[in-house]
């Protein structure tokens, strides 16, 4: 039985979620977490674990 591999398209998902979540931390100790920049990069970050939950509820189980 061979292991489970994620879909290339979920890889990259994961990859680009750890990146904007180290990005929004980075942002939220240089400029507070009220900044606008903050809040956006936030904003991008909920939209990627969006796509990666819809993406996740697509995926047949079994």
């Amino acid at each position: 039985m061979q292991a489970f591999e994620p879909k290339p398209f979920r890889k990259i998902l994961k990859f680009q979620i750890l990146c904007k979540k180290r990005e929004m931390i980075d942002l939220g100790m240089k400029y507070g977490l009220t900044d606008q920049r903050t809040i956006q990069c936030s904003q991008q970050l909920d939209y990627l674990l969006n796509l990666y939950s819809k993406e996740n509820k697509l995926e047949p189980t079994g």
